[in-house]
């Protein structure tokens, strides 16, 4: 901000060219469906071109192809966790836009196994902080507001029982609001930790992994704990389900916002201010879900998701298969032509294999809160005949028979298959390095080592 100037504010450097994207982006999120695909291709096209002279990784893929045409585009092969993980080196430009500032390794957590790494510049945080910005205005959010954070810190950071207390909300807004109390608490804490933490500071929004949030949501009903000023949650990291959206809209009494990305490549998809779908911020990536022929999927369709940044030029992530699964949706009626997710299902692990070959996604955290009481759950499935249910009961409300058969047949009715069913009681359910619950996992076709199965964290 310029010396002596108080307000209005008057910004320069890095913070004028977050604000002129977040103006631009005010405006474009109201342009029609076609017309952001014609600047996306603008884009797209620079981005896939500089990609195919300046990486190594694209020059052999791409050899004979032209990723700048359009009717060329579905040839492109796709490149997946493995191979950006593999490339190393391979994946990074030799030529690089100077004036797109400094590069910055970022690296994914995974639950088990190598991280992916890429390098991003200053132009990708430039759009991060405008994308944020924009999501913060959709939602009305008080910049001067206290925030909370319940979510990985790292080693002995932000303990319970008091957590971390700092000023400003982050990069996005500390320019803005840059007083803003923030408290922070390592989600390696207890659910009873967490919710005396809550009540303690008392804050107006919250940001929190949604397994973490219905545990959360759950207590505070059964306790009668009460957060006068909490306004609205926000979730992220996992896949939301219903019953979480549920539970925090009765426990609570607030509105959950939801957001969908990934490290690699920052926002893929944004609820909607309106209604409980998402866009995806077309400006800043292309997104298609795809079917199992490689064919965009329609309206009401489930397949996966495949990125492309469009401005990261120092490590270019072209038609990426992040691994996840989407279900597309139609044009939203708030009016914005901005491309529409209906749900984020999950991860190609997280899809239930039925001993004839079908596949579906499962849904029965619903069934399982009716049929026994429990503070959290996670199904594993190892073959496709078996499921285990992983069981963390109360401290004052051990898991019987009756609630173990209860839940068995919980499990065979919502998951429509007389599956063998074990239920096994734990202390406490594993969670990635950075925290994070995955409430399904299926290992029945994927070979995967089940190396995150333990009741340690």
């Amino acid at each position: 901000m310029a010396q002596g100037i108080a307000w209005p504010a008057l910004h320069g450097g890095a913070t004028a060219m977050t604000l002129a994207l977040a103006w631009q982006l005010e405006r474009s999120q109201w342009w029609t469906p076609d017309e952001l695909r014609r600047h996306q291709q603008r884009q797209l096209a620079l981005v896939a071109r500089h990609a195919a002279t300046t990486v190594a990784l694209y020059e052999e893929r791409w050899a004979g192809l032209d990723p700048t045409d359009p009717a060329q585009w579905h040839r492109l092969p796709l490149v997946s966790r493995a191979d950006v993980i593999a490339a190393g080196p391979r994946l990074l430009s030799r030529r690089y836009p100077a004036d797109h500032g400094r590069i910055d390794e970022v690296r994914t957590s995974r639950t088990s196994g190598e991280p992916v790494r890429v390098r991003t510049t200053e132009v990708v945080h430039a759009m991060w902080k405008a994308l944020t910005l924009r999501d913060h205005a959709w939602h009305r959010r008080d910049l001067d507001a206290h925030l909370a954070a319940i979510r990985y810190a790292g080693p002995e950071v932000a303990r319970p029982p008091d957590g971390a207390r700092s000023q400003g909300w982050g990069p996005a807004t500390a320019a803005l609001a840059p007083e803003a109390p923030m408290s922070l608490l390592s989600v390696d804490s207890t659910t009873d930790e967490q919710v005396d933490w809550l009540a303690r500071v008392d804050p107006v929004y919250l940001i929190v992994y949604p397994s973490v949030l219905g545990a959360i949501a759950r207590r505070v009903a059964e306790r009668g704990v009460r957060l006068p000023s909490l306004r609205q949650v926000r979730t992220i990291s996992e896949a939301l389900s219903a019953d979480t959206r549920a539970l925090c809209r009765e426990a609570l009494g607030v509105p959950l916002v939801d957001t969908y990305s990934a490290e690699e490549v920052g926002y893929l998809a944004m609820q909607c201010p309106e209604r409980e779908t998402y866009h995806v911020p077309a400006e800043r990536v292309l997104v298609e879900v795809l079917d199992d022929a490689g064919a965009p999927c329609g309206p009401g369709e489930v397949g996966r998701v495949v990125v492309t940044d469009l401005h990261n030029f120092a490590s270019p992530l072209v038609r990426y298969d992040i691994g996840d699964y989407a279900e597309v949706g139609a044009p939203c009626p708030c009016g914005r032509g901005l491309p529409v997710l209906n749900r984020i299902v999950g991860r190609r692990r997280n899809m239930l294999v039925y001993p004839d070959g079908r596949t579906a996604w499962p849904l029965f955290t619903v069934a399982c809160r009716e049929a026994a009481p429990y503070v959290e759950c996670q199904l594993v499935q190892d073959t496709a005949g078996a499921v285990r249910l992983r069981v963390v009961p109360h401290a004052d409300r051990p898991i019987d028979e009756d609630d173990r058969a209860a839940l068995a047949a919980a499990l065979r009715a919502s998951l429509h298959h007389p599956f063998d069913v074990a239920i096994e009681v734990v202390d406490r359910l594993a969670r990635s390095p950075a925290g994070k619950l995955e409430e399904f996992v299926s290992y029945a076709r994927t070979g995967i080592t089940n190396s995150c199965d333990s009741s340690s964290p």
